[in-house]
């Protein structure tokens, strides 16, 4: 199975490990890996962007607790996967991923299906319906109830007694696309928002090698969803501070 890779330059400690079976996978060959580097908003850009959207003390918060918080390890994305077998000529780091050369460069590698780790937001024409396969891509969370981020708050929020993870082939419009691979994770009765994505994360790396195996299939037809949930966006500061509450007394 010939595929195509989208990510961003660098990969997180999930990323490295969703890409690790299908880079061991003798059966599946990348043929590009796109790495998407265009200028990203600076951290004062996206502060004012949520605070006119009324997020601005949510986004303190974060702010605040990613000072503290233990990252996972990142690797640059072009170094990662030469080391792993894909060669520095199959990886193509573009400022433009929509020009007109880099969608007939991937047209004449013929990707039967391609890989969204990071990077690209969200996806449009004409790189939605390049590959048979279409663009699969993660979703942390279940489509027929919660679309839009963040991993895991809402589903806190809003009580729930378990959340869903979702390898999806990208459609037009936030989280609309056709699940390939779902997956359920329980909530427990002590998690908070950063134990519960950690959790999700961790269960969900062989996911999207397992949605390529399912594309790979000739006679395979993925189900499709009749109504989907809303979609989600970050929390304000009081909805923060009412989920806190909420799992004090959970």
């Amino acid at each position: 199975m010939k595929i195509a890779l989208m990510c961003s330059p660098s990969l997180d400690e999930f990323q490295q490990q969703a890409l690790a079976p299908i880079l061991e996978d003798r059966t599946i060959e990348v043929v590009e890996a796109l790495i998407d580097c265009r200028p990203k908003p600076s951290a004062k850009k996206r502060f004012v962007k949520n605070l006119k959207r009324g997020r601005g003390g949510y986004m303190l918060v974060m702010l605040f607790k990613s000072r503290f918080a233990k990252h996972r390890p990142s690797a640059d994305a072009k170094g990662f996967l030469t080391v792993h077998g894909v060669s520095a000529d199959r990886c193509t780091e573009t400022t433009k991923p929509y020009a007109e050369e880099t969608i007939q460069r991937l047209k004449a590698l013929q990707p039967e299906a391609m890989v969204m780790l990071g990077g690209f937001g969200i996806v449009k024409e004409p790189l939605l319906s390049l590959a048979p396969g279409g663009i699969l891509s993660y979703h942390h969370g279940n489509m027929r109830k919660y679309r839009g981020q963040p991993v895991g708050f809402w589903e806190l929020y809003n009580g729930e007694h378990e959340m869903g993870v979702t390898v999806q082939r990208l459609a037009a419009g936030i989280d609309k696309g056709v699940p390939i691979v779902e997956k359920t994770i329980a909530i427990e009765k002590g998690d908070r928002v950063e134990a519960l994505c950690a959790r999700a994360l961790d269960q969900s790396t062989e996911m999207m090698h397992e949605a390529l195996r399912r594309v790979a299939q000739p006679d395979y037809r993925p189900e499709s969803i009749d109504n989907y949930g809303p979609v989600y966006t970050l929390p304000n500061l009081r909805q923060y501070i009412i989920l806190k509450i909420k799992l004090l007394f959970r």
